[in-house]
């Protein structure tokens, strides 16, 4: 199955919503009401006008992405960094190193790293490594130095 491609920022806002605390069905819910001043008091980060005008213009698109997952169409390096927060808690420096377009030393779960992968846009390739505890040694690397390395 393909998954709903979303922007990246369309992705940062629906991480963020998640990320602190509401449901999906509830998001949903509210995209479907058009529902943008609830969104904005749940949350102040962005203006989610934005992810209505969204829904409006690919309402099964979008909430599908909010159930099943996404894949982004075009990721930066920054964006792969506030992903890496939002979803799984991870901090540069605390819980992997970034270096121009590259990340390394990133512990994922199976399941988190199978998440990641699939979200990723073409331009960024990833490495794992299984560890002794079932847990993967990740590096996230742009493509332009898979060619290099």
């Amino acid at each position: 199955m393909d998954l709903p491609a979303l922007s990246q920022w369309e992705a940062f806002m629906v991480e963020t919503l998640l990320a602190k605390g509401m449901e999906r069905q509830t998001l949903i819910n509210l995209l479907k009401a058009k529902d943008a001043e609830t969104l904005n008091n749940f949350d102040d980060t962005f203006d989610y006008h934005e992810l209505i005008t969204a829904a409006e213009t690919a309402f099964d698109n979008l909430t599908q992405a909010v159930q099943v997952g996404y894949t982004i169409k075009f990721v930066s390096k920054f964006g792969i960094k506030r992903l890496l927060g939002l979803k799984y808690g991870l901090e540069e420096g605390i819980d992997y190193q970034m270096a121009d377009d590259r990340f390394d030393n990133l512990t994922l779960t199976a399941p988190q790293l199978a998440e990641f992968k699939a979200m990723l846009s073409p331009n960024w390739k990833v490495f794992n490594e299984i560890n002794g505890n079932g847990t993967f040694t990740v590096s996230i690397l742009h493509a332009t130095l898979v060619h290099k390395t």
